[in-house]
């Protein structure tokens, strides 16, 4: 049975159920267009980590959803970028290759856009085994840049890995190593920024989960995975230039 009046506890009086509950956004107050947007888009927001496992989070500041003030790269740079990580994934396990990748960016026009922390791999005399390993994971981001050039039409959730049929996808639909990219990277456009903006914020907030559970020793109640979810924290940092950083050796996953 449902009573359809409540006692408070503290003034003994009681009062139909509905005033007992208030929204915790804007109580009272007549929602515009705009906000009913950011509302939705809320609700999904927090259902979707939800189902990730991630029961806690919550958004209190509803412009927090609003990408429209956010700077993105362009299509050109994000399609380097992913050619550069995709790359560089293929010749951590193919070491002797790093000169002709070398080569290759050249002709491309795009060893500029190669960072430091990278030419330095691609010149070392014997490249760390942890750092050869760290540029592997470099693929998971190229899939992730993939998916925001709309080149991919579905990104695994982080709790699910890797699907070899995206991957094949992927890898099928990206120019061959050596060969020419121009034509490839002027064609390029981006899917929704608002689906990007959102894919960002979700791993945004698996970092801070992870974070939060480190800090206070708790276990983690998700089945995420922490190395892609993180890889694609950070690109997608970069994508949105989060914090105004350009540089991709300077790209953090902070929140």
């Amino acid at each position: 049975m449902q009573w359809d009046t409540t006692r408070c506890p503290g003034c003994a009086n009681s009062t139909p159920h509905e005033q007992w509950y208030v929204d915790p956004d804007m109580p009272d107050k007549v929602y515009t267009p705009y906000q009913m947007e950011l509302r939705k888009k809320k609700k999904q927001f927090e259902s979707r980590l939800i189902s990730l496992g991630i029961k806690n989070y919550r958004v209190s500041h509803l412009e927090f959803l609003d990408h429209s003030q956010e700077t993105f790269q362009e299509p050109y740079e994000v399609g380097c970028r992913m050619l550069i990580l995709y790359a560089l994934a293929y010749v951590s396990q193919n070491l002797d290759e790093r000169l002709s990748i070398v080569d290759w960016f050249k002709r491309e026009n795009i060893w500029d856009k190669v960072s430091d922390n990278e030419k330095n791999f691609l010149y070392a005399h014997v490249p760390e085994e942890e750092k050869a390993i760290d540029i592997s994971w470099g693929i998971e981001g190229a899939l992730t840049l993939a998916w925001v050039l709309n080149i991919v039409k579905t990104l695994p959730e982080i709790d699910q890995g890797s699907q070899d049929d995206v991957f094949d996808h992927f890898f099928s639909s990206m120019p061959q190593i050596g060969t020419n990219t121009q034509e490839f990277l002027r064609h390029l456009s981006f899917r929704s920024l608002e689906e990007i903006y959102e894919e960002n914020l979700v791993n945004e907030a698996a970092t801070s989960y992870f974070r939060d559970i480190l800090l206070s020793g708790r276990e983690d109640e998700t089945n995420i995975n922490r190395m892609i979810s993180f890889e694609r924290h950070r690109v997608l940092n970069w994508v949105r230039q989060f914090l105004g950083v350009k540089d991709w050796d300077e790209i953090g996953t902070d929140t």
